[in-house]
């Protein structure tokens, strides 16, 4: 084989390399950015909030359709309806928390935690959240 000819197929291995070292170099840093918004530990103490403080009433899916919530007159809340978020949606969910509305009734939650609940539930049910 030609001198010229071996050098250019290793230069373009090692282009090759090279490129596929500074992709991969992109998608590690790239990867926490993307998933910054939400903090996992954060989301999870939200996410147990939920399943055990609002999920009998509002159901699993958020819908307002949990097993004790088709004994409830009006329904409870459906958080997959887009209506719900209009009009400042954070301070309504935070201040239902604290004093409840209508049967249901208040919780002792600390603020962050408020905020971990308000968090998990509008990446889950908001939609397009």
């Amino acid at each position: 084989m030609d001198k010229k000819i071996t050098i250019c197929i290793k230069e373009e291995h090692l282009m090759k390399k090279i490129v596929e070292y500074v992709l991969v170099a992109i998608f590690v840093g790239t990867v926490p950015l993307l998933a910054g918004s939400v903090d996992t530990g954060k989301f999870e103490q939200g996410k147990n909030l939920y399943n055990n403080k609002c999920q009998l009433c509002h159901g699993m899916k958020g819908d307002g359709n949990g097993p004790a919530g088709s004994f409830l007159s009006p329904k409870p809340t459906d958080f997959t309806n887009p209506k719900f978020w209009q009009n400042d949606d954070e301070k309504k969910i935070a201040e239902t928390i604290m004093n409840g509305k209508g049967e249901m009734p208040s919780f002792d939650l600390k603020p962050d935690e408020i905020k971990d609940v308000i968090d998990y539930m509008s990446h889950i049910f908001k939609p397009g959240g």
